[in-house]
């Protein structure tokens, strides 16, 4: 199946690649998102740490308390990293301002208190490390679940992937992608690819999503028909999702290719009806 379908040539694998929703970030996994205290789901209720991430840099928001239990506000407003994204680092403030329940007249004003790091082990995991006029804090944090995704719909895309094994890796291309989500986690999605003669080949994902934060995964199998029938499974990792379209990596292995295939599943979100 996928290899027949490596036959089409680069054109059309270039169409494909524009289809594909482009992510919030190139740097790195995009890591903005509300993250808690606790691995590998956060399991520490009342504190949190919000990241948003442009590029190298995350600008961080933490809402702590403090030794009396009154909230305190903390904020690193240029977190970077030099290392691809595994570890990001900047002094911390604390920041006082205004009462909000009059009119703003007057600028908020922020104290260096001490410095921050986050060391990420993945894309949903980390330790974070700061530091308050002396007092040291580690803590172990992931992403905080709010609401999964719904990617139901149909989208023009596929996946573009290849074997890890060979002289000659295999290059999968999709045209015409189809989602069915059931719930909050079930999925099935439909794939045809295309030729000039019309639809070449049908694959079939079927699988389970797991929401981390704004991000996730989808695992299942898939079964091809139309050519050499073809069976596997799959995952796809650093899930985006948006109101343009999801993408995610991935990863996936078949009769064809047992050895196991690396690259992207994704598809621009379609103006037709599903």
């Amino acid at each position: 199946m996928f290899k027949s379908i490596a036959r089409f040539g680069a054109a059309f694998i270039a169409a494909i690649g524009l289809s594909l929703p482009a992510a919030a970030t190139t740097y790195s996994p995009d890591y903005s998102d509300l993250w808690g205290g606790g691995q590998p789901l956060p399991t520490e209720q009342g504190w949190g740490l919000n990241l948003i991430q442009h590029g190298n840099n995350l600008f961080a928001t933490m809402f702590v308390y403090g030794a009396d239990n009154s909230p305190r506000w903390f904020s690193a407003s240029n977190l970077a990293s030099s290392n691809g994204g595994v570890t990001w680092t900047g002094t911390l403030a604390q920041t006082t301002g205004p009462y909000y329940g009059v009119p703003w007249n007057a600028n908020a004003t922020g104290q260096v208190v001490g410095n921050m790091t986050i060391t990420f082990s993945d894309a949903n995991t980390g330790q974070l490390s700061y530091s308050v006029n002396g007092v040291a804090v580690n803590k172990a944090i992931s992403r905080f679940t709010f609401k999964g995704p719904n990617i139901d719909g149909r989208y023009l895309g596929g996946a573009v992937a290849t074997c890890n094994s060979g002289p000659n890796p295999d290059i999968l291309i999709y045209d015409t992608l189809r989602v069915t989500q059931t719930g909050d986690t079930g999925l099935s999605m439909r794939v045809d690819f295309y030729n000039g003669q019309g639809v070449a080949s049908v694959c079939i994902y079927n699988g389970t999503m797991t929401p981390t934060g704004r991000s996730g995964k989808i695992s299942g199998t898939y079964s091809c028909s139309g050519g050499a029938t073809n069976v596997g499974t799959f995952n796809i990792t650093n899930l985006e999702t948006s109101i343009n379209g999801f993408n995610g990596t991935l990863t996936a292995s078949d009769n064809f290719c047992t050895s196991g295939m690396t690259g992207r599943f994704g598809g621009l979100k379609d103006t037709l009806p599903k």
